[in-house]
């Protein structure tokens, strides 16, 4: 009788080694998560902020073009005046 406690008490002892060990399996697995979380959470907001900066530069890349537009049709303008007063200059 006494074997069969003490075979008893044995395997009691190792399933609670075990759940000791399953425990801090599930411990270590729910900080991996958590840590995981943060890391796709950052990768989320740099993302984010990149996808803002290029909108950004995007929107600073059409007002140059625009600008730019802007003033080749001035040097067209001033470049037809220039060769119009050239033109009288040498009728005249």
């Amino acid at each position: 009788m006494q074997s069969a406690c003490e075979k008893a008490e044995s395997r009691a002892a190792v399933l609670a080694k075990q759940v000791t060990n399953l425990e801090s399996q599930l411990t270590e697995a729910q900080e991996n998560i958590q840590e995981e979380t943060r890391q796709k959470l950052a990768a989320l907001s740099r993302q984010r902020q990149a996808e803002d900066e290029m909108a950004n530069l995007k929107e600073q890349l059409e007002e140059e073009e625009e600008s730019q537009k802007q003033l080749e049709s001035k040097i067209s303008s001033l470049t037809v005046q220039v060769c119009c007063i050239t033109l009288l200059i040498a009728l005249g």
